[in-house]
């Protein structure tokens, strides 16, 4: 029985820095997800504002040869 108690603080002890490993984890996997869909959000921006540019030129073009 005195063995298992002292066993005891150091198993607590292992699961308190296996919990906290697996937070700080979690929070930079989501951290790294953010950034991610940030990029992914400014990218189809830019595509989005490319196309209207594109569609702009266009009809500049067009009503300049009329």
């Amino acid at each position: 029985m005195e063995n298992i108690n002292e066993f005891i603080p150091v198993a607590i002890g292992i699961l308190f820095f296996v919990a906290v490993w697996i937070i700080i984890r979690r929070l930079l996997k989501s951290i790294s997800d953010r950034i991610n869909n940030a990029e992914l959000y400014r990218e189809d921006t830019l595509n989005v504002l490319e196309e209207i540019r594109d569609e702009l030129k266009e009809l500049n073009k067009n009503n300049s040869l009329k």
